[in-house]
């Protein structure tokens, strides 16, 4: 019991008791700085932040000593360089055969997509066949999402798949919003490029009508990724394809329902909520697009066609296909949308949330510091 305590005994207690309040404060500084930092977390809808900030993984292609030495084959190895728009590398082999390999995937080595011959006139496609020309167009014009139909070439099937992923992608693009924006937030502000908006489209892949003419081999087994069992499958299955051409994911059609479409879009259309992007699902295509200087080009044109009123105009953006494009219903950005406050209201006074959270680390080591000199000074003052 507390008076049977001794002075001597009781004295430690005090002193923990005079520094409970001061540890308490140090406590809930601290949280109240995770709350604020996470609070600041970037508001920008998945698909944007990768558009924006995601470079694309790099490929490897080993070309056989044999076979570089071809007068095509060397003269493209020869120009190759860090401006060919490709996301690769090309390393010779001393050993064949030539082979393609698509970058690590989570805890993955290194896999081979491709392996063959290589001459250069299939250098020379690398990235830009049909159907991966049409899914770079897309993004940069403002696509959330470009969903691929690889056909399996029953007409019945594919029909299906295609038109039950239309409809759904139809009503998704009117019932999802873009996650609302704090002006005041640096890392929630889109970077130079197409309008900001919910937008969702399908691309085709019919199947090839003889084999070895298909220009879209090789993105078909890009697009399976580590699934690569569908690129070979006779059933037709889908991929989601995001930001610099990103796959988040392939699936097999058949009972691939609402529910799984919902998931994917409304993930890609939330706020990201983690920026690295190995933290997050997917691999990358490999493409042949400067993504940066076409981002900037898309960014120029929108400042320039700009009225000299400074109010904000929407971007310019290609059109995609009608026929390939669900309805289209177009959202404002959120930086856009009326002050809560009132139309007009000033915002908030004060340093934004991130800018005080900016604070209270160097601010509790501060007390923490005079918490332990007034620990030190106390035996001495008795």
């Amino acid at each position: 019991m507390p008076h049977h305590l001794s002075n001597a005994t009781a004295r430690p207690n005090r002193k923990r008791a005079d520094c409970f309040p001061l540890a308490t404060l140090l406590v809930f500084l601290l949280f109240a700085g995770g709350l604020a930092v996470s609070a600041c977390a970037c508001s920008l809808p998945v698909f944007r932040f990768a558009l924006d900030r995601w470079p694309a993984d790099t490929f490897r292609l080993l070309v056989a000593e044999q076979e570089a030495k071809e007068p095509g084959v060397s003269k493209f190895l020869r120009n190759f360089g860090a401006d060919s728009g490709l996301n690769l590398e090309i390393q010779r082999t001393a050993e064949g055969p030539s082979r393609l390999l698509r970058p690590p995937h989570g805890d993955a080595a290194e896999t081979t997509v491709w392996q063959g011959k290589v001459e250069e006139r299939w250098l020379q496609s690398l990235g830009e066949s049909p159907a991966a020309t049409e899914l770079v167009r897309r993004l940069l014009a403002g696509d959330s999402a470009v969903w691929v139909l690889v056909e399996s070439g029953n007409s019945p099937l594919d029909e299906a798949a295609a038109a039950a992923l239309e409809k759904r992608l139809a009503y998704l693009q009117q019932a999802i919003q873009i996650p609302p924006a704090d002006p005041n937030d640096l890392s929630s502000r889109p970077g130079p490029g197409p309008e900001l908006t919910v937008r969702f489209s399908l691309v085709r892949i019919r199947p090839a009508d003889r084999a070895g003419e298909d220009p879209d081999t090789l993105l078909r087994a890009a697009l399976a990724g580590p699934q690569s069992g569908l690129a070979s499958t006779n059933q037709p299955w889908f991929a989601a394809v995001f930001g610099r051409g990103r796959v988040l994911g392939a699936w097999p059609a058949a009972d691939f329902g609402h529910e799984q479409i919902d998931e994917i879009c409304i993930f890609l259309s939330g706020a990201c909520s983690c920026q690295v992007k190995r933290q997050n699902p997917g691999w990358d295509l490999l493409l042949k697009v400067d993504w940066e200087e076409r981002l900037r080009a898309i960014g120029l044109a929108w400042e320039q066609s700009a009225p000299n009123t400074g109010a904000p105009i929407a971007s310019p953006s290609a059109s995609p296909s009608p026929a390939l494009e669900p309805e289209t219903v177009r959202f404002e950005p959120a930086a856009t949308q009326p002050n809560p406050a009132g139309a007009g209201s000033p915002p908030p006074h004060g340093p934004p949330l991130g800018t005080v959270a900016i604070f209270l680390p160097p601010l509790a080591a501060l007390l923490l510091a005079l918490a332990s000199r007034r620990r030190s000074k106390k035996p001495l003052e008795k």
